[in-house]
């Protein structure tokens, strides 16, 4: 588009530049004839180019637009043939070959070339037949027929630098046509995701690797009150306040962006809030996604941020209610769980073996019962943020040879081997010095989402062994727990850390379980700044890898 309104702008250069050359040429030559001045033809000089500056004046003003919607470059040079017939004509009375009109003759013939490669193929056969021409008109005018090798060059180099410029532009053409194509559905692309962004009611914000902004979308600046170009190639920070589930800035250690950039993969998450204009808490569910250029380096990230202050405002409703119901249940239950204890015990009571399987598998289901009720304080203090929380700077490798040391004897009543791996060494079987991974978090949160995913690891294994692996980098340090169990298929994997979801094959049903431990250890690790996933494929074992920010100089 581009390359053709440049070339429109230099046609109609063209094209006024022939009307007013023909339209001055009829003018000279009718006043020239009128006050008697000699001309070097005479009335032939007149003849022959009054008309054709009169057709060349016709063709500009009647003809061209007809021409130029079919052959737009030959309807530009058609316009230049009048002003060359002209220019010979003058020649052909002013000496020839010797005329000092000829070599310019030669030079607009050379130019117009330019316009296209059609436009050469007539000048070279102008520049042939002007020459064999005004040879042979020369032995009328007494000099005697002979070859002028000098003209004869000055043709041949007309030609040649025609063919150069012909292909030249050709070329230049071709380039500049396929610029505006690929220019073209860059703009369309460009222009359909901006009707995409627009049409997104979630705010939308990309951002570098440099965490600079360079995306933004009508619903970030509602939600933050910047506009687009003014947060472009801002640091997200300034514009995007995040607060953490305690009302702290976003830091470096809890940086959600950072975490993609490290972990190199999708980030969900509803523990950050941002404030709006009148300083009204938002809550947000935050999606970020890494992005990757050609050499699939991350290139920085896209993050979708969806308004759930009202589905939060409702949970807090309802976790109010299960929280006062799970408390008010809690009394019952230990009673009940209290007086079937006492009836199991022959000291105090007095009943059959039939009996007391009864009361043991009733003794089952109220510590089942009371183990629900716990985790459904756990989880309603955890979303309304009323959890009991401690937080201290701790070696996160003491406490995971705590926890394998405690879950040892729980591994070996199944027959499983129960492995340690810190920093890449297996201390069951070697003395080694584990490397220091301070993180600051409650340690006795930390401690229960460890022992809950080694007891589950040992629960849904039937044989083999179950290894906690513990490594880090500079910025993170990671806890793998692995087994040799059945395997989680990849549906059920999408809904693990979902509250109340549970597997649904035969060992689940068989070993039981309230479907919150999961979902409270992902609450827990993301409340101090970490991430939790699985990876499993069926008969092929699961690992649970969660990591926590480092805390450095401590």
């Amino acid at each position: 588009m581009q390359t053709l309104t440049k070339y429109k702008s230099l046609q109609a250069f063209v094209i006024n530049i022939a009307s007013v050359s023909n339209a001055v040429a009829l003018a000279f030559f009718m006043i020239a004839t009128a006050s008697g001045y000699k001309l070097p033809g005479g009335a032939w000089m007149v003849y022959l180019i009054s008309p054709i500056a009169l057709v060349g004046l016709i063709y500009n003003f009647f003809v061209f637009n007809r021409v130029n919607g079919r052959l737009p470059y030959m309807a530009t040079y058609f316009a230049l043939v009048f002003i060359l017939l002209q220019f010979f004509v003058v020649i052909v009375f002013t000496g020839g070959f010797n005329s000092q009109y000829y070599a310019a003759w030669l030079l607009l013939l050379t130019i117009s070339c330019c316009l296209s490669i059609r436009a050469f193929y007539i000048n070279a056969a102008i520049a042939l037949g002007s020459f064999v021409m005004l040879t042979f008109l020369m032995v009328p005018q007494g000099q005697g027929w002979s070859f002028n090798f000098v003209a004869l060059a000055l043709n041949g180099l007309a030609v040649f630098f025609g063919a150069l410029l012909a292909l030249a532009f050709q070329n230049f053409k071709q380039a500049a046509q396929t610029a505006d194509r690929i220019t073209n559905q860059l703009d369309s692309t460009k222009f359909s995701e901006k009707l995409m962004l627009a049409s997104i009611a979630d705010a939308v914000v990309g951002v570098d690797n440099k965490r600079k902004i360079v995306l933004f979308n009508s619903a970030a600046e509602d939600m933050t009150g910047w506009d687009a170009q003014s947060a472009n190639d801002i640091f997200y920070t300034n514009v995007l306040k995040l607060k953490d589930a305690n009302g702290n800035d976003v830091t470096n250690a809890n940086d959600p962006f950072l975490q993609v950039f490290e972990q190199k993969s999708t980030l969900t998450t509803d523990s950050f809030h941002i404030l709006d204009k009148e300083h009204n808490k938002i809550s947000l569910s935050l999606s970020i996604a890494p992005t990757v250029d050609v050499n699939n380096e991350i290139s920085g990230a896209i993050a979708v941020l969806h308004d759930i202050s009202e589905q939060k405002a409702v949970q807090r409703e309802r976790n109010e209610f299960v929280s006062t119901a799970s408390h008010e249940m809690r009394t019952p239950v230990a009673a009940i769980e209290g007086y079937i204890s006492m009836a199991n015990n022959s000291n105090l009571a007095t009943i059959d073996d039939r009996a007391h399987s009864y009361l043991e598998k009733a003794h089952q289901s109220a510590l089942h019962l009371g183990k629900l009720f716990q985790d459904l304080l756990s989880v309603t203090k955890i979303e309304d943020q009323r959890l009991n929380d401690t937080r201290q700077v701790f070696n996160l490798s003491d406490l995971v040879t705590q926890v394998a040391n405690e879950m040892e004897m729980v591994a070996r009543k199944k027959n499983l081997q129960l492995f340690t791996h810190i920093g890449g060494s297996s201390n069951h079987h070697e003395t080694v010095i584990a490397p220091v991974y301070n993180v600051r978090a409650d340690a006795e949160r930390i401690r229960e989402v460890l022992t809950n995913l080694v007891d589950n690891a040992i629960k849904y294994t039937a044989s083999g062994s179950v290894d906690i692996e513990l490594d880090g980098n500079r910025n993170f340090v990671t806890v793998k727990v692995r087994d040799t169990g059945m395997g989680i298929g990849l549906e059920d994997q999408k809904h693990m850390f979902e509250k109340f979801y549970r597997v649904n094959n035969s060992m689940t049903r068989e070993i039981g379980g309230t479907g919150l431990g999961l979902y409270i250890a992902r609450s827990l690790i993301e409340l101090y700044g970490g991430q939790i996933k699985v990876e499993s494929k069926p008969g092929a074992g699961s690992s649970f890898i969660f990591s926590l920010p480092l805390v450095k100089n401590a």
